[in-house]
């Protein structure tokens, strides 16, 4: 068991949404040229994974060694809903946890890929499985997959005429050598209208036309009937605050942090609507800022001056700082917002530090322009914030 004392967040500053340079807006990504159908390029997407895989360790890399080690504070860094997806909108959902043995003998995909892969959540974790990672808990995003039901008993190919279902998955993780099972995975229960882009007349692309969320938004969430199974409340075993009692934390990401409880109306989270309070409130989010009405930190009475609502936002959420933003409340009125800036703009008490431009995967250079860039001058893999640590 590992008590914390001290708590230091840390965002990546990056751009998720679409591309709008052109008339019609875009994903960005890697693909096969030759594969028409984009929600089918097996290949493409999994060149896609490696190459926002290597970003993802640079950034976390550039994170690290830009702070001062210290066993006793918690270094919690997110990065922004939509962070994976690919050129197709989503990835195919057996790409997100790879295969035990090979790859099923009809996916056509890169040599690195062939034997035993972890997939996407696999390589995630294998990043932080090391020791100097020991005191972090990283939330990478999220990850946007589909699945296709399969034409008949005898015919396994997939049905394209059919709907995909989506889901929109945040990996939670614990970084270091022992800790691989010290993991939950959140999925959003609320599907927005920005998060498929609604432009395109092809059927070959994800859009709001052909993608269904896993769950309808009348549904109620699982954890609000007391059910935990990728809920918003969570406990990450072996993390500990300064008492030794465990860390109450909650996961809203995007719209679940603006309604919830089978009633969009209402106007609050899905934590709130729960009724249950948390010691960190995390919200990544692709288009949406911390609400009011929806914090919900401990103590439930009086002030909260050492439990967080911290946001990490990939698109234009908040008026006052749009673009990829960072806010870090510690209760919901105004002066208890301690830190709201974007874009890797200077902020008092927090350091920004530039992911690469570029990166070389197995099968060439990659630039990150070519992976997230919205066409309206924010492109690339921007920037990791590293804020100063705060009392548990």
């Amino acid at each position: 068991m590992s008590n914390y004392s001290k708590v230091q967040f840390i965002s990546w500053e990056i751009h998720t949404g679409p591309n709008e340079s052109k008339a019609k807006a875009f994903y960005d990504g890697l693909c096969n040229p030759k594969v028409s159908d984009r929600r089918l390029d097996i290949y493409g997407q999994c060149c896609d994974i490696e190459a926002r895989v290597k970003f993802t360790a640079d950034a976390i890399d550039k994170a690290r060694r830009s702070i001062t080690p210290d066993a006793g504070t918690l270094k919690v860094f997110m990065a922004p809903e939509f962070l994976f997806r690919g050129a197709g909108g989503a990835y195919l959902h057996d790409l997100i946890n790879g295969w035990e043995r090979a790859a099923p003998p009809d996916f056509l995909v890169p040599d690195a890929c062939k034997a035993k892969w972890g997939g996407l959540f696999g390589e995630l974790r294998a990043l932080v499985a090391k020791a100097e990672y020991e005191d972090w808990l990283f939330i990478f995003g999220t990850a946007i997959s589909a699945s296709f039901p399969t034409r008949s008993k005898t015919d396994p190919s997939f049905d394209l005429s059919k709907k995909g279902e989506i889901y929109n998955s945040a990996l939670i993780q614990r970084g270091g050598l022992a800790h691989g099972a010290h993991t939950y995975v959140s999925r959003k229960h609320y599907m927005s209208d920005i998060d498929f882009i609604d432009e395109y007349s092809s059927s070959k692309l994800h859009n709001m036309g052909n993608a269904a969320p896993l769950d309808p938004a009348p549904l109620v969430p699982r954890d609000i009937l007391g059910v935990n199974e990728a809920g918003a409340v969570f406990r990450i075993d072996t993390i500990s605050g300064p008492t030794g009692a465990p860390i109450d934390f909650g996961i809203e990401i995007c719209k679940d942090h603006l309604c919830s409880g089978g009633n969009e109306a209402h106007g609050y989270g899905r934590i709130r609507t729960s009724n249950q309070m948390v010691k960190i409130q995390l919200v990544p989010s692709g288009g949406a800022a911390l609400k009011t009405a929806s914090i919900r930190l401990q103590a439930a009475t009086g002030a909260t001056p050492t439990s967080y609502a911290f946001n990490c936002d990939g698109m234009n959420g908040a008026t006052t700082y749009p673009g990829s933003h960072t806010q870090v409340w510690n209760g919901a009125a105004a002066d208890n917002r301690l830190y709201e800036t974007s874009n890797g703009k200077a902020c008092t008490d927090t350091r920004v530090v530039d992911v690469a431009a570029s990166l070389d995967a197995s099968f060439g250079k990659v630039s990150a322009v070519d992976l997230w860039n919205s066409g309206q001058g924010l492109g690339g893999a921007g920037q990791v914030r590293i804020v100063k640590a705060l009392q548990l």
